[in-house]
């Protein structure tokens, strides 16, 4: 039996709950176990078994990325396992244990051998468990692109719609779609039945157009505000849909860059945690020197932890990792533990559609585990059960 635990920790196992002088323990992958550490049952199976000391951590589920490009060099649009080895073996040092691979547009015929291909990928030891497949797109606006390349942007096709969900083997588990092109609620529709989660995103919709996607099964907003008809007084469009649909989940990029710390304290305030999910959307550039990549086919720069096309200065994704949004979360809004936990764990966990093993810290579900310094910093991360990564100095 492969069993650890800690225990003299801040256990703060889902959206609503802090264990003060928490313990924790799991077993084959599994947590077995959780409540104080002067319990009567833990005090006696710490007497058969080693305990590590957790005083002043904090410890989480494990954070949830649904909606990540790339890193450290690497672009899920190549669709090879060691784009998936490498990224997931990247970011567990930020706290992040599972994560889907998200591509932007190509080509159908390239769509479809990317799916096949990250579609036989599989996740793999020493890194964050890799779930499926999120397509942003190709069923998007061309009014609100941004990187996507235009010429393949076009009307749902269901038999296009079919041969993805075919392609991916069972790996496609996340689209983001315009809703207002003509055959958009047919295609949420397909999905949503053969079990892959659909996002409103890159659209020029009003509220009426994402009424209408709710309805045929739509779950959420790919990144809210970016790419997407915004909340004005005379003409509301998906912002305000997003305020409206109080069933609908919004992606955020709480970077300070994609979104307004400003605009960010008052989502928070109008959308509470139960509504976000916390994305990193990071691309190949994070992890790396600042320098010129190129993502989406387009000539970018990466300065800090920011990215910008080089012609235009236009925000091309991220290179923060899930440390650094759920801490400048708490900065811009001052949300609790328990906040952050519900907005990048819990919630993602119900958008990648994993609830039931992932997302909380809940005996019978996987081992995954974060533990948090009090600065907010990962100093140890747990995925099913194997400590896959430790900050230098930690005992």
């Amino acid at each position: 039996m492969d069993a650890n635990a800690y225990e003299h920790l801040t256990v703060v196992p889902d959206g609503h709950t802090t264990i003060h002088d928490g313990a924790i323990v799991w077993e084959d992958g599994k947590i077995i176990w959780i409540g104080q550490s002067n319990d009567q049952w833990f005090c006696e199976w710490k007497q058969e078994h080693p305990v590590h000391d957790g005083s002043g951590l904090i410890a989480i589920p494990g954070m949830i990325d649904v909606h990540i490009h790339g890193a450290v060099n690497h672009d899920f649009i190549n669709g090879t396992q060691e784009d998936i080895t490498a990224v997931s073996r990247h970011i567990v040092q930020d706290g992040c244990t599972a994560f889907q691979a998200s591509l932007t547009v190509v080509s159908h015929d390239e769509t479809l051998r990317l799916l096949k291909s990250l579609g036989r990928c599989e996740s793999v030891s020493g890194g964050a468990e890799y779930l499926g497949i999120h397509s942003e797109g190709p069923f998007l606006s061309p009014k609100y692109k941004a990187l996507m390349i235009e010429e393949y942007l076009r009307n749902p096709d269901l038999r296009q719609c079919e041969e993805m969900i075919r392609a991916a083997g069972g790996k496609l588990h996340y689209v983001t779609i315009a809703p207002e092109w003509p055959d958009s609620c047919e295609a949420i529709r397909y999905f949503t039945e053969n079990g892959v989660t659909c996002m409103v995103g890159h659209t020029a919709a009003k509220v009426q157009d994402v009424q209408r996607a709710y309805e045929a099964g739509a779950k959420g907003f790919t990144h809210l505000y970016n790419a997407m008809s915004q909340h004005t007084h005379r003409s509301p469009g998906v912002v305000t849909a997003a305020f409206l649909q109080k069933d609908m989940m919004a992606e955020l990029i709480c970077d300070g860059f994609h979104v307004d710390p400003d605009v960010i304290r008052v989502t928070y305030e109008m959308l509470g945690p139960d509504r976000i999910c916390l994305i990193t959307d990071a691309m190949l550039g994070k992890g790396m020197p600042d320098g010129d990549y190129t993502f989406s086919a387009l000539h970018c720069r990466k300065v800090g932890k920011t990215v910008t096309v080089v012609e235009t200065g236009r925000i091309s994704g991220s290179c923060v990792g899930m440390n650094d949004v759920t801490k400048r979360m708490m900065n811009f809004t001052g949300c609790s533990y328990e906040n952050i936990v519900q907005m990048a764990c819990v919630n993602p966990a119900e958008m990648a559609q994993v609830q039931n093993r992932k997302g909380t810290l809940t005996v019978g579900k996987d081992a995954d585990v974060v533990l948090m310094s009090s600065n907010w910093d990962v100093m140890v991360t747990v995925v099913n059960g194997k400590e896959v990564y430790r900050m230098g100095g930690v005992q």
